[in-house]
């Protein structure tokens, strides 16, 4: 089966499958907004859901304690059931961790600093700039000023704040001051620590936003906290069961889409910040069921149909990203192929099949959709660059490794196909780069207003970096001649693109500083590498 061939399961019937129940599942709301949210009642847990599911639950599904209840949101093979705990339960743990929070008084110090007017510009910016990518709100209970928790306001008011020269008021409101970080931050980390006990889709949300929010200094990556933050994401979606599919589940048809929308987010955003950081991903399929979307997601999105279906694209590159990471770039797979040139080349095929794939239909996509989607139909086209080097990266590797092929193969045929090998990878990441650099220069005025998320600041420093390890590894002069000149090439065109695009800056950076520490006083370069970049040199280079 193809990777444009996996799918989901459909959105089920509405009706509650549940002995004795007679309501639907429009009257089940799991996602609330008292204070009372659900923690997911995991199958190796003392309270087993092949059990649980023979509780006398009450028509809307519910089996009542004093401070606890048992929500079952399905009947079936896989019972699932969540745990409701009332928000007084954990005034003592709070109390012990000096946490106080007060609703009332976070709202007060947000509108100081953001009063409702701005705050409403702000979360239109969002709907036209940054949802098309992310979008993990449902219609229905869309973020608001004056109702939404602060904390998820103030994250949605940051990641926004760029786009304010797009609006009449904000772009003079904001001109020379803009929105105080440190205040918004400061309701954030409060209320982070502070719901731990209780989460809610809310502070999914809020952390998702902060992951994918770049940062406000475009030469720093922020990797560490970024990686920190997505494993406490990780950490409180699967305490919120966005880890299983809600599609079979006895819940309102909007929560199961936001649910799934959510969930597909969470495991893609896994992937490319995993990818960008060189981090082991934290989210395996295994144990993460919604991994693509279908039609029927977009119900409540916000989203039409054209650029859904663009989303739907988007969001099948982040697994195929996944499939690299785990086959290719696991710890165990590094240290088991790295000096297997003919399983490293056998797997990368399959990988560029499906990813070749992926392209036919996102090249189909574009002459469809590409002026409704302009961000979207961009990061993919940037994402299919980033994934191709990052597969051919991997094919490379045996060939920059000390250690070689078993001595049960005989010389004659290791030489052969290690030769064969080594020119289909160079040949693939010669033509992966140039396509690479082809793109950035085919980036106009237009794309400065789209949303550039953290990982695609990575993806446009690994075009440089690959090619300084070409040139570096080059078993000839000639080659490594050709290598040097695609790298000047490059950082000549990232810094004539770089005063619009901010996005550049950090692999123009990275890469300057190794020029500007001479590339001979960096790398170990034998006389002819170092003859090499001598004579790729020109005037507009260094």
């Amino acid at each position: 089966m193809s990777f444009a061939e996996e799918s989901n399961p459909k959105t089920p019937q509405v009706a509650i499958e549940r002995q004795g129940a007679t309501s639907t599942s429009e009257d089940v709301h799991l996602d609330r907004h008292d204070g009372v949210n659900p923690q997911i009642l995991g199958y190796s847990g003392d309270m087993d859901p092949y059990l649980l599911q023979n509780y006398q639950f009450d028509r809307s599904g519910a089996f009542k304690f004093k401070q606890l209840s048992i929500q079952s949101a399905y009947q079936g093979a896989t019972p699932t059931q969540f745990l409701l705990s009332q928000p007084g339960l954990f005034l003592w743990s709070r109390k012990e961790m000096g946490l106080s929070v007060s609703p009332e008084a976070s709202r007060a110090q947000l509108e100081s600093v953001v009063p409702a007017d701005t705050g409403r510009r702000l979360i239109c910016l969002y709907r036209k700039f940054i949802l098309t990518q992310y979008p993990i709100f449902s219609e229905s209970s869309f973020p608001n000023p004056h109702t939404s928790p602060p904390c998820l306001l103030a994250a949605i008011y940051m990641i926004a704040q760029p786009f304010a020269k797009f609006d009449d008021v904000l772009s003079i409101e904001l001109a020379y001051d803009t929105l105080n970080s440190q205040a918004l931050f400061t309701i954030v980390f409060e209320a982070l620590h502070y719901e731990a006990h209780n989460p809610s889709l809310d502070l999914v949300q809020m952390l998702l936003l902060l992951i994918v929010r770049p940062s406000t200094n475009p030469l720093i990556l922020e990797s560490s906290l970024k990686w920190s933050l997505h494993g406490t994401l990780v950490s409180t979606a699967q305490n919120m069961g966005l880890h299983h599919d809600p599609a079979s589940w006895a819940i309102a048809p909007w929560q199961r889409t936001l649910r799934r929308r959510l969930s597909c987010t969470i495991f893609t955003v896994d992937k490319w910040l995993a990818c960008s950081l060189g981090r082991p991903p934290l989210l395996r399929k295994e144990d993460w069921l919604v991994t693509s979307l279908t039609i029927e997601d977009n119900q409540a999105s916000t989203m039409n149909a054209d650029i859904w279906s663009t989303h739907m694209h988007y969001a099948q590159l982040g697994a195929l990203l996944g499939d690299v990471l785990e086959k290719l770039f696991s710890l165990r797979a590094v240290h088991e192929l790295a000096s297997d040139f003919r399983t490293t080349l056998d797997i990368s095929k399959r990988l560029l099949e499906h990813l070749s794939e992926w392209h036919n239909g996102h090249i189909a996509d574009s002459s469809d959709h590409a002026e409704q989607a302009v961000s979207l139909m961009t990061l993919s086209t940037l994402g299919h660059h980033y994934v191709q080097m990052t597969i051919y990266r991997a094919i490379i590797r045996p060939t920059l490794s000390a250690a070689r092929w078993s001595t049960s193969t005989p010389l004659h045929v290791r030489q052969e196909e290690e030769q064969e090998i080594v020119r289909f990878a160079r040949t693939g990441l010669q033509s992966a780069t140039t396509a690479a650099t082809a793109f950035i220069k085919s980036l106009q005025q237009e794309h400065l207003h789209m949303f550039w998320p953290q990982w695609s600041q990575v993806a446009f420093s690994c075009i440089c970096f690959l090619q300084l390890l070409m040139a570096s590894s080059s078993p000839h002069m000639e080659e490594a001649v050709s290598w040097f000149e695609d790298l000047h090439a490059t950082r000549k065109l990232m810094r004539l693109k770089s005063d619009m695009l901010p996005v550049l800056r950090l692999g123009l950076l990275r890469i300057d500083a190794l020029f500007w520490k001479r590339i001979d006083k960096v790398l170990h370069l034998n006389p002819d590498l170092q003859q090499a970049l001598e004579a790729s040199r020109d005037d507009g280079a260094a």
